[in-house]
């Protein structure tokens, strides 16, 4: 078995270096953007410090009762804090209670591991309570921190801990980790294409969900006819709004906002993006969602620098929406009627 990650063999070769030389820092700081697989990296780990059989390239097997435990987050020596509520904060009690186990010795493996996701959610107090565990760690213990940047975690966390960094990967790992995930064509480019290069962007989009707005998207674009555009766009921005409006009513009172429309935005640009792209290059190798339809090919051969700048403007205002919670009905509206001027 192998560390399993992909594309990420440099943070994987200073670990294993660490390890190697044992040398191991008592913080790490896990950084890089949003799926790029800093909690995956941190399981792994916290599993090859506490393998019964550690491979020849220190990866762990992930068969013996150690690896599956922390596989299954059952193991007593590795424990995970992940931030709670619509605050999205890391609460000072969890920390006093993790300071806590971690003051005893392990109670099966041979070090205690402790992983922090998104540690840029503490709040002073919070991470002020974990600062002496960093400050004062035991022999046996672990703590692993995960951030998208090191810019956003308290400066007193991140001095006491060595950060490693995780990069991007490519459209074409993203796409090939899909493909062999068993996704169908189509959907792996678009989610290849919406990820950024973070497989767990990708894994974590809702694949038959993403081609139904590209599929709407596409459909209502193609309409070049304004009055016909007009009632296909207007007609599926109330069916969303209905749609909304139901998951925020069902949603449990504590759980994080939908993430529904932040994704139909990301796909009109993503689908305007490969649009322009095209009728610059005519290359589709620059092409990062999948093939140019039919309704895309048609928008390539009208783009002017006054379709570009009016489509980044109505882009900006719908960005701008959303950050200031507009309603969705309000929101779509006015980017459709923003863009009926270029038909």
């Amino acid at each position: 078995m192998s560390w399993e990650m992909i594309g990420q063999q440099r943070p994987i070769k200073t670990l294993t270096d660490m390890i190697q030389s044992q040398r191991l820092p008592h913080g790490l700081l896990f950084t890089g953007p949003k799926g790029t697989g800093k909690y995956t990296l941190a399981l792994a780990l916290a599993q090859a410090l506490n393998c019964e059989n550690p491979q020849g390239d220190l990866s762990p097997c992930r068969k013996c009762p150690s690896c599956k435990k922390i596989a299954e987050d059952v193991h007593p020596d590795v424990m995970t804090l992940t931030p709670k509520g619509k605050q999205n904060i890391i609460p000072i009690e969890n920390v006093r209670d993790l300071r806590e186990a971690l003051s005893f010795r392990p109670f099966e493996g041979k070090y205690k591991v402790a992983i922090i996701r998104e540690a840029e959610r503490f709040k002073n107090e919070a991470g002020g309570a974990l600062l002496k565990t960093l400050e004062e760690p035991t022999p046996y213990t672990i703590l692993i921190l995960t951030a998208q940047s090191s810019s956003s975690v308290m400066e007193t966390l991140v001095s006491r801990c060595v950060n490693i960094k995780l990069a991007p990967l490519s459209r074409n790992q993203v796409l090939r980790a899909l493909n062999e995930k068993g996704f169908e064509l189509k959907a792996s480019f678009i989610l290849a294409g919406l990820s950024g290069g973070a497989l767990g962007v990708a894994l974590g989009l809702d694949s038959e969900k993403i081609i139904s707005i590209w599929s709407n998207i596409d459909s209502i674009f193609g309409s070049l006819d304004r009055s016909k555009y007009l009632q296909m766009a207007i007609g599926w921005t109330k069916n969303l709004g209905k749609v909304v409006e139901k998951s925020e009513k069902t949603e449990e009172e504590d759980a994080p906002p939908s993430s529904l429309v932040p994704e139909i935005v990301n796909a009109i640009r993503l689908w305007w993006r490969d649009v322009m792209v095209y009728a610059a290059t005519n290359d589709m190798e620059a092409i990062l969602g999948p093939p140019p339809s039919l309704s895309q090919k048609k928008w390539a051969k009208k783009v002017t620098a006054r379709m570009v700048w009016g489509q980044e403007k109505a882009m900006a205002r719908l960005t701008d929406g959303l950050n200031r919670s507009m309603s969705v009905t309000m929101l779509f509206e006015n980017y459709w009627l923003d863009m009926i001027e270029y038909l």
